[in-house]
């Protein structure tokens, strides 16, 4: 899971900007729902990031976003240009290097990993292993000049080129600590984005009846009408040149997609029920489309090891409040095993069960800096100790028209039927 990250120099963020998942000091309140207790090091469930619209949400999103791409993608030829985009309104910083940091912890490791990058160059890199509270570091590298490596990776070293992360290249050689790392950037960090859409990975979980009836049963507590799904099997044809291209890469092109259906039951004008008809996914409103990649995202991690870290970028775009709410519930629930950042305008989140170190703000000064500020950290709150947050005006029901019922219980217990029930698949 996430325990921090670091950015500097990348699109608003021009100075250094940390942020942590870690569960802020003597605060008890929702402690064994609210967050991981762990020998090593206690994290948050859930973390809601507050500001206005361009204040810098959705950038520190991608940050993170863009740090995975280039841990998991690579370069393939010494004159690729890296994906490089500082912060421009300075003449200083636009020429400077953009760095990012990551601690996290996978299986029993904790790992600190770091590289700072301009246009054509990685600048430095840094893999550290965190034994007995003290970071160690693995490899360490300022332009292609090591000053920490393993001797197993030193023949290595000379296949390296300067536009590449060492750790993508130690990987390859099955390294085992890179190999951590650069997993846990694949499988572990899972962006929930409509736009691209639903990916197989999640749509095949619908082709499991045991999970498909929990997923009608929670859209179903969710107050969404629909009865039942179904899943097919799209051919793709890919044309000669795409194929050329997937082999250059050494990637075999794909030969079908999944598509998902959702069923409703369809009314005459006297509401007679007449019978069902279907909807593909993509014909449904984007707030149903959201829903299920979050759902399907929450059951893959119920199975699959019980410790990602989920990242929604304007979590409430397209949800009504008590939709917003009854999730945010979940994901603070025992029964949820995973980390989700959230960014978000909806404050009245904060009168849900929220701990102070929970919260977030993105403000932009009038440079065009952003700028990250915890609650936690804010000197009257930890003076006063407070143990609950009322910064948010009380939702003031059914002003917007009739509010839809959502039965948080049903929902918590769906989650829990994942693990009872399919738990255990995750071991055979």
């Amino acid at each position: 899971m996430l325990i921090e990250f670091g950015l500097k120099n990348y699109t608003s963020f021009k100075e250094k900007t940390l942020f942590s998942a870690e569960t802020g000091e003597r605060l008890r309140k929702y402690k064994y729902i609210n967050t991981f207790e762990n020998d090593d090091v206690s994290l948050l469930k859930n973390i809601l990031i507050f500001g206005a619209n361009g204040a810098g949400k959705s950038q520190l999103i991608s940050g993170l976003g863009r740090m995975q791409s280039m841990i998991i993608n690579g370069t393939r030829t010494v004159t690729d240009r890296l994906n490089y985009t500082p912060f421009i309104f300075n003449p200083r910083t636009s020429k400077e290097p953009t760095s990012f940091y990551v601690k996290l912890k996978r299986k029993k490791n904790i790992y600190v990993y770091s590289f700072s990058y301009n246009l054509t160059s990685i600048t430095k890199e840094k893999l550290g292993i965190v034994i007995n509270g003290k970071t160690e570091t693995y490899f360490e590298r300022e332009n292609n000049e090591f000053t920490k490596i393993p001797d197993t990776l030193r023949n290595s070293v000379s296949k390296l080129r300067r536009n590449e992360l060492f750790l993508y290249l130690a990987q390859q050689e099955n390294d085992e600590y890179s190999s951590e790392v650069y997993r846990w950037f694949v499988e572990d960090l899972v962006f929930v984005n409509t736009s691209n859409g639903i990916p197989n990975s999640l749509k095949i979980l619908m082709q499991q009846p045991e999970l498909k009836r929990e997923m009608v049963s929670f859209l179903n507590f969710a107050d969404f009408n629909i009865t039942d799904i179904k899943v097919r099997k799209i051919s793709i044809n890919v044309p000669e040149k795409a194929q050329k291209i997937f082999q250059m890469m050494e990637q075999k092109a794909p030969e079908n997609f999944l598509q998902l259906y959702t069923i409703h039951e369809v009314y005459d004008d006297n509401g007679k029920l007449k019978g069902k008809d279907e909807l593909p996914l993509e014909m449904e409103s984007l707030g149903t489309q959201r829903l299920f990649f979050i759902v399907l995202a929450m059951i893959f991690s119920q199975i699959n090891g019980n410790s990602k870290t989920l990242i929604i970028d304007e979590f409430d775009d397209s949800f009504h409040h008590e939709l917003a709410s009854a999730l945010v519930n979940i994901f603070n629930s025992k029964q949820n095993n995973n980390q989700y950042i959230l960014t978000t305008h909806d404050y009245n989140l904060l009168n849900n069960n929220i701990r102070i170190d929970q919260i977030y703000f993105v403000e932009k000064d009038f440079m065009g800096c952003s700028k990250l500020e915890s609650a936690f950290d804010f000197t009257d709150v930890r003076t006063n100790a407070r143990h609950d947050i009322h910064l948010a005006k009380k939702y003031i029901q059914g002003v917007y028209g009739a509010v839809p019922v959502i039965d948080v219980e049903g929902l918590r217990k769906v989650l829990g039927n994942v693990n009872k029930k399919l738990g255990g698949m995750r071991n055979e």
